[in-house]
């Protein structure tokens, strides 16, 4: 008669059990570090899996997003319909479970991401510090690739991601150009350009007008990616007298929806590059064949079946929908629906509006009957 052994999970080889601890998701690894000191040890020497860490805070919750698995923290008594595959936290405290659950993945010098993201609706003085803190508490310098931020926190956030590893820097928003224009905001732009991670990252991403920035402090870049809803022939002529003097720029892309007239303009001075549904137009720099300016104007699409928008503020949706011009939909649980009627089609936009994100899709109208 033959027996068999069952091996304890706490006999298994050391590196055994990290390749075990390597394959757990947040929530697992969460759990083992309770188990015992030897295994907490073991899980914050292992090198982390995430790509990509969205922090958004606001006066209601507090998301963390590590790759793709999303973490809610909130109150005891919020209550909202959550998506599927959303990890619900809830506690009085859950300000600081969230943190100490972020030092986690933060404090691990094994961290490797292509993207961090970190946006503070709230803007509550008390969180903002203790984020803070949590950064100031690390030993080591994190290893992130592209920083997607507020404008206001640059100045403090910088100091703590590696110059060089740091290569794409992504202002958000561009709604506080009075507080940017103040001498108080000129006064940060001036400091923010004197950090090494700023000084040695290779691509500025912003929706503010790079008028905001002295020439000085912007032209080391050698990649630009603007975001604007409007631009005219001055705008046009102001990038290329500031870029024109740059010996490290290679590109600037602006990425504006509004095409009402632009196109003539555009092709006059500009050589049209068709590619797909996107109108692209480049202009050569006076007296050097490798400087370009690209435009890049995105028109209607009658292909268009399907786009997911992340990150959208709940109490916001009310005053979105007002702004595109949405219709309603009975119901009162999330999703909510709005409705776009398409002019000259017939088919229809539908928006579903969750928590976190915004789905849009195009039907036709017969099939909605």
């Amino acid at each position: 008669m033959s027996t068999t052994s069952t091996v304890e999970f706490s006999n298994l080889p050391t590196d055994a059990i990290g390749k075990i601890i390597e394959k757990c998701d947040l929530k697992e690894q969460l759990t083992l570090r309770k188990v015992s000191k030897d295994l907490r040890s073991l899980v914050d020497e292992q090198k982390l899996a995430y790509k990509s860490i969205e922090i958004i805070s606001n006066d209601l919750f507090i998301s963390c997003v590590y790759n793709d698995k999303d973490v809610v923290y909130t109150s005891g008594n919020w209550n909202s319909y959550m998506t599927n595959g959303v990890s619900v936290i809830r506690s009085d405290d859950y300000v600081k479970i969230a943190l100490n659950d972020l030092s986690i993945a933060l404090k691990n010098p094994k961290l490797r991401l292509d993207d961090l993201y970190l946006r503070f609706c709230d803007f509550s003085d008390d969180r903002i510090n203790r984020f803070r803190l949590l950064l100031n508490s690390l030993n080591h310098q994190i290893h992130v690739e592209t920083l997607i931020g507020n404008p206001e926190f640059l100045l403090s956030t910088l100091p703590f991601f590696k110059p060089k590893v740091l290569v794409n820097i992504e202002v958000l928003g561009g709604e506080d150009t009075e507080d940017w224009a103040s001498k108080e905001g000129a006064e940060s732009i001036r400091k923010i350009s004197c950090l090494e991670q700023w000084k040695q990252a290779e691509q500025l991403t912003t929706g503010f007008d790079v008028g905001f920035f002295p020439a000085e402090f912007i032209m080391h870049f050698k990649r630009f990616v603007i975001l604007r809803g409007f631009f005219d022939k001055d705008f046009l002529m102001n990038l290329r007298d500031l870029f024109s003097t740059s010996t490290n720029f290679q590109s600037c892309t602006v990425q504006s929806n509004n095409d009402e007239n632009r196109s003539e303009f555009l092709q006059s001075f500009c050589e049209k590059v068709e590619s797909g549904e996107e109108v692209i137009y480049r202009f050569k720099i006076p007296d050097d064949s490798n400087k370009v300016l690209e435009f890049k104007i995105f028109s209607r699409s009658p292909t268009f079946k399907h786009c997911n928008i992340e990150c959208v503020y709940l109490p916001l949706i009310e005053e979105l929908a007002v702004e595109l011009g949405l219709r309603l939909e009975p119901g009162n649980y999330l999703p909510v629906f709005y409705q776009y009627l398409i002019p000259d089609s017939t088919d229809v936009l539908i928006y579903e509006f969750w928590m976190d994100h915004i789905e849009i899709r195009r039907v036709s109208y017969m099939e909605m009957l």
